[in-house]
């Protein structure tokens, strides 16, 4: 190997450089994906069924596993083994990681030969534990060995696209003992963040319970999810109520946001083609000012305006100029409801939106605008090759950040629905929220159920943006 100061040979076990003295580095050791790939897949193992019934989506049946299991330490034993196997990998301790990973099979193996003893009967088959466990053991196993990362980097580094990083020749332990001032200050945001964001995520397991208030949860597998995709002949209702929920939740956010970046998009333009700096300072703050009211207050003060009753001002000054003959429901009709939903977004949100459109613009050297006014280049032109393609970076990565918020729709749906609009306007949040909380007895298990899957894909979108942005602006957004 060769010293990167004076290129002189330095002996393999030799710590520093026989010429300059500089500290020989190692290089990074990187993270072995498939090895933490395995554990994540036998963790959600653990949530299935070991062993249920063979008539299962035709009707409701008992399932066993972990959860109900007579002993329910084994299962958070079998989690903190896989949790650890994820940890150590994390450390780079990934060939310890085999040990942990093959424990947690080893106690799934045993307790699924209890649970066969004490529930086996004729109509039980085996559930989907068992099979994904074991998968997720052999990718476990065997990603220890596989470092994929590396050979990435091997690749980027033929091509010339990367080189190898390096770091300093002390362990991570030494690092942390030297630094332990700053671990110290982190310790209360570590503990803090794991008690109140990590904690809570136990309570996913209710998502393969039957869970209802004043009652034990039952565990029944993956039962809320058969029912929530229609695979059971019992779950037509919840199957339509679900899927209208999420399309309704894509197609509100996605239109929501292509309208909102527009008009943020055209109100940029038209703020800065404005002279008059003070009547332009004036025009910002008035249409940046609805982004500080409450969703509460924007609903009540469009409700007031949009009424079909006599206080609503709208209806009341179209029956006076004699333009209709009876007021509009613009809130109860269907037909009428998304497009006041749009407008009203647009009028809370689109100020707001301007400012990182308008910091671009104002970045936009004045000399390109002077040079295309001598060559000819009417307002027009200047605005189609000059002002758009600058915008148009900007453009992307704002649609991209806000295109991982899509499935984060209730506060401005919830204010503003109501049972007459349900069909067009209820999204998975409120839809969660009507299960769990609008009378009736609510089975906490199918709503967990239901705000997993909205995580699922909401982590989904985080993870296609954040690839999305790397392409486009050089670093991701988490």
């Amino acid at each position: 190997m060769l010293c990167k100061t004076c290129n002189a040979e330095i002996p393999k076990k030799a710590t520093r450089c026989p010429e300059c003295g500089r500290a020989v580095v190692k290089p990074q050791k990187y993270l072995y994906p498939i090895a933490v790939t395995g554990a994540v897949i036998s963790f959600v193992g653990g949530l299935f069924p070991a062993i249920q019934n063979s008539d299962a989506m035709k009707k409701f049946n008992p399932a066993y596993g972990f959860m109900n299991y007579e002993q329910p330490m084994v299962w958070y034993l079998f989690m903190l083994l896989l949790v650890a196997s994820m940890l150590l990998c994390a450390f780079k301790f990934e060939k310890f990681s085999i040990i942990t990973t093959v424990t947690a099979a080893v106690v799934y193996g045993i307790t699924y030969n209890n649970i066969c003893m004490r529930h086996g009967a004729p109509g039980m088959q085996n559930g989907l534990a068992g099979p994904i466990i074991i998968t997720g053991t052999i990718v476990g196993v065997i990603g220890a060995f596989i470092n994929i990362n590396k050979f990435i980097a091997d690749r980027k580094k033929e091509k010339g696209e990367i080189e190898y990083q390096y770091t300093g020749n002390k362990t991570i332990w030494q690092r942390i003992y030297i630094y332990r001032g700053f671990y110290l200050m982190f310790l209360p945001v570590l503990i803090f963040v794991l008690i109140f964001n990590y904690l809570p995520m136990a309570g996913l397991r209710f998502a393969f319970t039957d869970y209802y208030s004043g009652k034990e949860p039952v565990y029944v597998g993956i039962k809320h999810f058969v029912d929530m995709f229609g695979l059971s002949t019992l779950s037509k209702l919840s199957h339509k109520n679900f899927l209208n929920a999420f399309t309704n939740t894509l197609s509100l956010s996605i239109i929501k946001l292509f309208l909102n970046t527009f008009m943020a998009v055209i109100i940029s333009l038209l703020l800065n083609e404005m002279v008059v700096l003070r009547f332009k300072k004036t025009v910002q703050t008035v249409i940046y000012l609805p982004h500080f009211m409450s969703w509460v207050v924007v609903a009540s003060i469009f409700k007031l305006i949009l009424s079909a009753s006599d206080s609503g001002m709208l209806n009341q000054m179209l029956m006076s100029m004699e333009l209709i003959d009876k007021p509009i429901e613009f809130l109860t009709s269907e037909n009428l409801w998304r497009g006041v939903y749009y407008v009203v977004n647009i009028w809370k949100d689109t100020g707001w939106g301007t400012i990182l459109f308008l910091a671009t613009l104002s970045g936009i050297s004045p000399e390109l605008y002077e040079a295309a006014q001598i060559d000819g280049a009417n307002r027009f032109n200047r605005l189609r090759y000059i002002t758009l393609p600058a915008l148009a970076n900007t453009i992307i990565t704002v649609f991209i950040l806000n295109l991982a918020k899509v499935m984060n729709l209730f506060e401005s749906v919830f204010v503003m629905y109501n049972p007459s609009v349900y069909e067009v306007s209820d999204v998975l949040q409120t839809y969660i929220y009507r299960q769990s909380f609008s009378g009736g007895t609510a089975n906490y298990g199918y709503t967990t159920a239901v705000g997993l899957f909205k995580s699922l894909v909401s982590c989904a979108l985080v993870l296609a943006c954040n690839r999305a942005s790397k392409k486009i602006r050089g670093r991701g957004i988490v």
